[in-house]
């Protein structure tokens, strides 16, 4: 458990900063590489035995889509560090510029990941759920 309360403070860091000037492309590069340090994700930078697993499984079986996987574990820690911290998000969504590429990327990563963020009423007023950019 305090290994995933870890990464909700990585995420809040690294979206205060995103939200802070930074351009679309800056925010969405930093976004972006929230996959190499998820472990289990097909771009992860840390190795789990579940990545050995993956190599030993039969090339018969139907492998999942790696960009779909990847889009899930972002699209469950994102929701994980909205519910558990919501101040710098609903700071950021505030913020006419920050709101625009957080809610995008938002939407992008649930059509990516095929599900949707399952936040608190909080949130509603942001229309994070959404099916156009």
């Amino acid at each position: 458990m305090r290994q995933g309360r870890s990464w909700v403070g990585v995420l809040g860091g690294l979206l205060v900063f995103g939200g802070s000037s930074c351009t679309v492309q800056q925010q969405q590069q930093v976004l972006g590489t929230i996959g190499a340090v998820i472990p289990g994700s097909s771009t992860s930078i840390i190795t789990s035995s579940s990545s050995q697993a993956k190599t030993e499984q039969s090339k018969s079986e139907p492998q999942p889509d790696p960009a779909r996987v990847d889009a899930q574990w972002v699209l469950r820690t994102m929701q994980r560090a909205l519910v558990d911290n919501p101040p710098p998000f609903q700071e950021c969504l505030d913020n006419p510029p920050c709101r625009l590429a957080f809610t995008a990327h938002l939407i992008r990563l649930q059509k990516q990941a095929g599900g949707t963020l399952e936040l608190p009423p909080v949130y509603d007023r942001y229309d994070l759920k959404r099916g156009k950019e």
